[in-house]
């Protein structure tokens, strides 16, 4: 029997960028969905199902306004809404980006849709599959994911452009430098640098950029190059191997 669980129907899904103290500093206005991450919902559904053991513990969930009661409350209800009305969420997302990049359309502007904010599923897929056409041109949408096979730069066949960066973890190192340093996809990687310290130029012969500038730098930056994140929350005492110490 399938399991019920309480939510409520939030005003919205998606969050402004300019709440995040990284993706306010995106070149585009950007529209990012937080949901709870890997099992963190009471269902018991795994929304990172690629996830390390050492990207759990690290996960960005408990780190910046994640720490807070109230917004891991607010994104275990979005994630129960997802789970349990699907049809409904996915066009209360549409029509969110929708009335966003109509606005943005008008003066020239694009607007990047990040939707797996804290989850690794294939929502953009099931959102342009659904409602592609009713979504204008003008959104770019971008994610990042440790699944191997989702990695890379598409036109989706809605026509909208989706480029999802693979992240490095423990566990995945062996195709993180096949898909990366072919130049198949950009890449991240964690590192153990405090904030005012800079990153490393390169990391197995592969160039690295302050991937903590901006949140939307992967669509600007070719294939092959990774983008230096450093250890954030519990990411900072991260003895996994996941976060690298140079």
């Amino acid at each position: 029997m399938k399991q019920i669980v309480h939510y409520t129907v939030p005003k919205n899904v998606l969050s402004d960028g300019k709440s995040n103290a990284k993706t306010k500093k995106n070149h585009r206005p950007t529209r990012i969905l937080y949901l709870a991450p890997a099992k963190q919902n009471d269902m018991d559904i795994n929304l990172c199902p690629f996830s390390s053991e050492g990207c759990r513990k690290a996960c960005l969930y408990t780190a910046g306004m994640g720490v807070y009661s109230n917004v891991q409350k607010a994104r275990k209800n979005r994630t129960h809404y997802y789970l349990q009305d699907r049809f409904s969420f996915l066009m209360q997302t549409a029509l969110e980006i929708s009335h966003t990049a109509k606005s943005l359309q008008k003066i020239n502007q694009p607007l990047a849709v990040r939707l797996n904010g804290t989850s690794d599923i294939p929502l953009v897929e099931q959102l342009t599959n659904s409602y592609g056409s009713q979504i204008p041109q003008n959104v770019v949408f971008y994610d990042y994911t440790k699944i191997p096979k989702k990695c890379g730069e598409y036109t989706l066949k809605s026509g909208h452009r989706y480029v999802v960066a693979f992240s490095l973890a423990e566990d995945n190192r062996e195709n993180f430098e096949w898909f990366v340093g072919n130049k198949l996809a950009v890449g991240s990687a964690v590192f153990a640098v405090k904030k005012d310290q800079p990153l490393p130029e390169f990391y197995k012969g592969m160039p690295v950029v302050d991937g903590d500038s901006r949140d939307d730098l992967m669509l600007d930056i070719p294939k092959g190059t990774i983008l230096g994140l450093r250890a954030k929350g519990r990411a900072i005492k991260d003895d996994s191997g996941f976060v690298i110490h140079i």
